[in-house]
C-alpha cells in the first residue's frame, strides 16, 4: 500500500509535526509512505515540490497572490492577514510520480501557496480515496483558521468578523460557495481531539462527512518518566522549588493566553513560591517577561527532544492557558514524561487530561479557576498521577498506535473502494 502524505512545509509549526511524526511511523509499520511538501530539506521518501529555482519561485508567488488577494478584498488592510486563508493559488500535484503512484492521499495543512481549492478537487477527482486531517478549523470553516466565539460556520459564512469590512457578500461568503461540494465525494477525515470532531460535525461544509478519531503521535521513546532531580539538576534548579513549565512556538501569541497565566499566578496567592520555566519564541513584545509576576527562567525555543523532555520532567505541572488548541503536544509531551497538565476545558486538550485524575481541567475562561488549578496540583500531583499522565499518552498517542489506526483506516478505504 502506497500513501502520500501532503502538508505545506517540513518543518515548523504543529502540523509539520504532525505529518512528518507520521510519516516515519507509517513507514515503521511497512506503509510505503512518503511525504510531499511545499518547503523543505527533502530526505528519504520526502518530495519538495519547491526543490527547483522555478518551483520555489512559483509557490512564492502563490503565496504572495493569495495575501494580496486578502489584502484587497479586505480594504487594504492588514488586520488578519494571516489569520485567514482563502486557497484560491496554488500547485497541481496530480502529476507527481508519489502522488500518482498512491493508493491513498493524505492531506494536512496545505494553506499558504500549497494546494488551492482546485487543487484539492483535482485531487478528489482522481477517483483515490482522500483522507483529511484538519490541524485546525480551515477546512470546516470559509477562511478563518479559528472560528473562536463565531458560529456561522454552522449554517454558512459571511459577514466574517474577521474582515475589516463583513457583508453578505464579503470573502468568506464567496469562498464558501467555492468549498460547498469539496468534500461531498470520496473524502474521510481524521479528527485529533474529540472537541475537532465535534466542529467537523456542526459545520454545514462537512457535516455528514465521513470521519475517524485518531489522535497524533509523539516519540513516547524520547518522552518517556524520567528521574525529577536530575531533570533538575541539569536545569540547576533545586528540588524543593514549585516548577510550573509553558512553552508553545510562539508565547505572547494571543490564543496561547499568557496575560490569562499571569494573572493567575498573581491571583494564586502563591506567586513567590512559584518558578515558571518558558520555552518558545517571543516576536515584537520587549515587555513580555517583565509582565510575569513570579520568578521565572526563559530557555529561549527548543527544538531538540531530550532538552524538551528535560524541561517537562523538572516541572511539577505543564501549565497551557491557550483559548483553544486542536491537540496540543505540549500537553501530550509533557504528559508522557509523567508531568500533570493544567488547561482550560475549552477545546482539544479535554481529549488528553482527564480531569483531577492525570491533570486540572479549569473552566474557561475563569482564571481564579486556573490559579485554584496551580494550587490543586501542588498539593496532590503524585506519583500515581504522573504513571496516569504516561500511560493515558502511550495509550492513545504512541507512534505504533497511531500508525496502526491509519493504516486500518486505508485499508477499510480501499476495501470500500
Amino acid at each position: 500500500m502506497k500513501v502520500a502524505l501532503i502538508n505545506t512545509k517540513q518543518s515548523g509549526g504543529g502540523a509539520a509535526v504532525a505529518a512528518c511524526r507520521l510519516h516515519k511511523a507509517l513507514r515503521e509499520e511497512g506503509v510505503d509512505a512518503t511525504l510531499v511538501v511545499a518547503e523543505g530539506e527533502g530526505g528519504e521518501a520526502v518530495e519538495v515540490v519547491s526543490k527547483t529555482p522555478r518551483g520555489k519561485i512559483l509557490h512564492k508567488l502563490n503565496f504572495i497572490k493569495e495575501r494580496f488577494g486578502i489584502w484587497v478584498a479586505n480594504g487594504f488592510s492588514r488586520k488578519n492577514l494571516f489569520t485567514v486563508s482563502t486557497a484560491d493559488s496554488g500547485t497541481d500535484i496530480t502529476k507527481l510520480r508519489a502522488v500518482k503512484d498512491a493508493d491513498v492521499i493524505h492531506l494536512h495543512w496545505v494553506n499558504q501557496g500549497m494546494l488551492s481549492l482546485k487543487n484539492i478537487e483535482q485531487l478528489v477527482a482522481t477517483g483515490k480515496p482522500v483522507v483529511i486531517t484538519p490541524h485546525d478549523m480551515w477546512y470546516a470553516t470559509s477562511i478563518c483558521h479559528h472560528a473562536g466565539e463565531c458560529n456561522k460556520y454552522t449554517t454558512g459564512c459571511n459577514n466574517c468578523p474577521c474582515l475589516e469590512k463583513p457583508s453578505d457578500n464579503d470573502l468568506s461568503a464567496k469562498v464558501w460557495r467555492a468549498k460547498e461540494n469539496l468534500y461531498k465525494k470520496g473524502v474521510t477525515f481524521v479528527a485529533i481531539s474529540q472537541w475537532l470532531a465535534e466542529r467537523l460535525e456542526r459545520s454545514a461544509l462537512t457535516s455528514g462527512v465521513a470521519y475517524r478519531q485518531i489522535c497524533n503521535a509523539i516519540d513516547t521513546n524520547y518522552f518517556c518518566i524520567q528521574d525529577k532531580a536530575e531533570s533538575r539538576a541539569k536545569l540547576q534548579i533545586s528540588e524543593n522549588e514549585k516548577v510550573l513549565v509553558f512553552g508553545a512556538a510562539k508565547l505572547n501569541d494571543p490564543i496561547k493566553g499568557a496575560d490569562m497565566l499571569f494573572s493567575a499566578i498573581e491571583m494564586s496567592g502563591i506567586k513567590d513560591e512559584l518558578l515558571l520555566l518558558l520555552f518558545g519564541s517571543i516576536k515584537n513584545d520587549d515587555e513580555f517577561l517583565a509582565r510575569i509576576p513570579c520568578r521565572y527562567k526563559y530557555v529561549g525555543s527548543v527544538t531538540d527532544k531530550d532538552k524538551l523532555a528535560n524541561l517537562y520532567s523538572a516541572a511539577d505541572m505543564v501549565v497551557v492557558p491557550s483559548h483553544y488548541e486542536t491537540l496540543p503536544f505540549v500537553i501530550a509531551e509533557a504528559m508522557a514524561c509523567g508531568t500533570p497538565a493544567l488547561a482550560f476545558d475549552s477545546a482539544g486538550q479535554t481529549t488528553l487530561i482527564d480531569h483531577k485524575e492525570n491533570g486540572y481541567l479549569a473552566h474557561y475562561p475563569k482564571v481564579e479557576d486556573f490559579a485554584e488549578g496551580i494550587k490543586w496540583l501542588l498539593q496532590n500531583a503524585d506519583e500515581d498521577m504522573r504513571k496516569r499522565a504516561n500511560e493515558k499518552i502511550n495509550r492513545i498517542m504512541s507512534p505504533q498506535t497511531v500508525a496502526l489506526q491509519h493504516k486500518e483506516l486505508y485499508e477499510s478505504l480501499l476495501k470500500k473502494q
